[in-house]
């Protein structure tokens, strides 16, 4: 009785399973390396690398609108230009102009505010829009009688403009006028603008 021979199976089916394989696995691999390029290039894309340049436009945009600003800003007058006020004093010098000369023309409502400004420079006289204002008030004789009725005073645009035109408008009066009443302070009369008469500073020997 003859012996059956085995028969050794062929490898050929096993290294051809085992290059699909490899092919697979190097197909994933080149695909992975495509996507992650292009995610990259996607990146740098959605994030130029102009980013700073940007930004330096944009602050210098906004260094030249302030300068803009600046330039549009009027210059004060020369005489008021250490005048300061806060809103609380500016709107109180446009109440006392309302009461004292509400009711003249325009160039006598700044000469008005000029009387006061001249005052706050003046040695003679407190050294604030405020104080100035106020001085006398506590006694018999303030310098200012329409202070006590500023709270009922209704300024308009015009006193407002008033106080613009003394601080960076051409002035009116001298520096030295101090005074303006119905009939005049005293004999040292600069002019009269309206009702008032406006005079210089006192002289005393």
């Amino acid at each position: 009785m003859k012996r059956r021979r085995k028969r050794r199976a062929s490898p050929a089916p096993l290294i051809c399973l085992l290059a699909v394989l490899a092919c697979i696995v190097a197909l994933r691999i080149s695909v992975s390396e495509e996507t992650a390029a292009s995610a990259q290039m996607t990146g740098k894309l959605e994030k130029p690398a102009t980013t700073a340049p940007v930004r330096l436009l944009e602050v210098e945009m906004a260094e030249a609108e302030q300068v803009t600003r600046a330039e549009d800003r009027p210059a004060r007058a020369a005489r008021y230009v250490n005048i300061e006020m806060t809103d609380e004093e500016l709107a109180e010098l446009a109440a006392v102009v309302f009461l004292e000369a509400g009711n003249q023309r325009a160039e006598g409502q700044q000469a008005v505010v000029e009387v006061v400004f001249n005052r706050v420079l003046h040695s003679a006289f407190p050294d604030s829009v405020h104080d100035v204002l106020h001085q006398g008030e506590d006694g018999d004789v303030p310098q200012f009688s329409t202070i006590y009725a500023v709270s009922t005073a209704t300024p308009t645009q015009a006193q407002y403009d008033a106080i613009n035109g003394a601080l960076y408008g051409d002035t009116i009066l001298d520096a030295d006028v101090v005074f303006f009443s119905r009939n005049g302070e005293n004999d040292r009369v600069w002019g009269q603008i309206g009702d008032h008469v406006f005079c210089r500073e006192y002289i005393w020997r």
